[in-house]
């Protein structure tokens, strides 16, 4: 066995090289996510989903004062014709899972009256809009891959990321709950600091 390791010395490396660096990549991704401390404030953001067939009767907009989620909406009349609507999502960094708060749509045209209201499904939450969380995490947009360096290791052309939430080395990515909405159609809000 060891004159033919000797013999075959290259073949041995060319088949030893690919099973190291699956290790090394495992270990660099893995370990240190194992080893850190998951997100602790989810964080509050907005998708758009594109509906030809239904239109929205509301467009609306989500924006924080004092600390308080606050719903914008105007009526979707015949010449705005909008068919993008958004939904208000959470994303929770311990369990990894994304959630839909669902809004009622009789207070939306409450806002539609008054401007701006403070939805029943929101309003016990405490929003903190800067970039950074408390614990220190920041949310970090998709990253495009192209094919260079041989097609990204022999894995082909392009590929998206998708958004996460980073810490230093450590990252949490944000399962796509919501399979129709557009990608780069995340828009931050904030982090849910009180519940």
């Amino acid at each position: 066995m060891k004159n033919w390791i000797k013999e075959n010395l290259v073949l041995v490396i060319g088949l030893a090289l690919p099973v190291l660096l699956i290790v090394l990549f495992f270990v660099a991704t893995v370990i240190p996510k194992s080893m850190g401390v998951p997100p602790q404030y989810e964080m509050l953001f907005s998708t758009v989903k594109y509906d030809y067939q239904n239109k929205p009767e509301y467009v609306i907009d989500f924006k924080v004062k004092d600390k308080k989620l606050m719903v914008t909406a105007k009526k979707n009349d015949d010449k705005n014709n909008n068919y993008y609507s958004k939904r208000l999502m959470a994303y929770d960094g311990k369990t990894e899972t994304v959630r839909e708060i669902k809004l009622d749509e009789a207070k939306i045209g409450g806002a539609a009256k008054s401007g701006e209201v403070i939805l029943e499904e929101t309003k016990d939450l405490t929003v903190d809009t800067n970039n950074t969380s408390p614990d220190g995490f920041v949310l970090d947009s998709p990253s495009y891959g192209g094919g260079g360096l041989l097609g990204g290791l022999f894995g082909g052309g392009y590929h998206n990321s998708g958004y996460r939430l980073k810490k230093g080395n450590t990252g949490y990515k944000i399962p796509n709950a919501q399979p129709d909405y557009y990608t780069g159609q995340l828009q931050f809000i904030g982090w849910i600091i009180k519940q």
